[in-house]
């Protein structure tokens, strides 16, 4: 394939590999059959494609997700020449990731997650994925990026894992998510993650986004970004530099902040600062 036919982006972040493939116009493409020791999750945007899998060829339309388990041999190829560009983004994820959060839901020890077929049909999903993906890309805070991704798989699993999954609701569950409100409001510029929060609050990761999110109406990562956009409003009062009011409340960086603070306040933070007025 022609170097100038393929971009191609590739990171890890907290174990999880992340590539995203973007094609320009050309003859189809076409990669051999391999497979994979991770779990791999594939956002399919532009372009049907075809997927050799099970023994069998599948078609996979334009706004679809594919989930290929550990060891699964697979061979992809496009369907005919490209006429316009083609963009898809991939997840590889432990076994233990999955496998993990699939004997939570379940209540028991379970092996390995299965699914029902090689494409998973839920536009929902594929819209949580994406926005897990970007979320990765974009440098969000660790917490941002453990509840979104919870969230996607245990949707994922709930409606396509080939189980009956339990529905279990620990005890002291109030008590416990205000433990874990408190601990984010201590630590408001610190990359807290998922499973320090469920530490404090002596829950399971699963568990305490679910118990958070009941008793407060906003998740633990929504509640996070809530907290330090207040904090930067008097921040900006004090301190109208928007690069030092960004670290300081944790954001990863300053066009990072502007996004947050933009869409929950309405205007951008070097705005807001100029708007000060002193009183004595």
């Amino acid at each position: 394939m022609p170097a100038d036919e393929l971009r191609i982006e590739a990171w890890t972040v907290d174990d999880v590999v992340l590539e995203r493939y973007r094609y320009r116009p050309g003859p189809p493409v076409a990669y051999p059959r391999h497979a994979h020791e991770e779990y791999q999750l594939c956002l399919n945007f532009e372009l049907p494609g075809r997927v050799w899998h099970d023994r069998a060829w599948h078609t996979v339309a334009p706004g679809s997700m594919t989930v290929v388990a550990p060891g699964e041999v697979h061979e992809t190829r496009d369907v005919d020449d490209r006429a316009a560009g083609g963009d898809y983004r991939v997840f590889y994820l432990e076994a233990s990731t999955i496998d993990g959060l699939a004997t939570e839901l379940a209540g028991v020890r379970t092996a390995d997650a299965r699914f029902g077929g090689l494409v998973v049909p839920d536009d929902d999903l594929f819209h949580r994925f994406t926005r897990l993906h970007r979320a990765y890309q974009a440098g969000e805070a660790r917490l941002v990026r453990d509840c979104l991704m919870q969230s996607a798989l245990a949707g994922l699993l709930n409606r396509h894992g080939g189980a009956r999954w339990a529905r279990r609701t620990p005890t002291h569950t109030g008590r416990a998510a205000h433990q874990a409100r408190d601990y984010l409001r201590d630590n408001l510029a610190s990359n807290v993650s998922l499973a320090e929060l469920a530490r404090v609050a002596n829950l399971s990761p699963y568990h305490l986004a679910r118990t958070f999110t009941r008793e407060f109406g906003l998740s633990p990562h929504a509640y996070l970004v809530q907290s330090r956009i207040n904090l930067a409003r008097r921040l900006l009062l004090e301190v109208p530099s928007v690069t030092e009011v960004a670290y300081r409340t944790g954001f990863y960086d300053p066009s990072h902040f502007t996004r947050h603070f933009t869409r929950l306040v309405g205007v951008r933070p070097g705005r807001y600062a100029r708007s000060a007025r002193t009183y004595n």
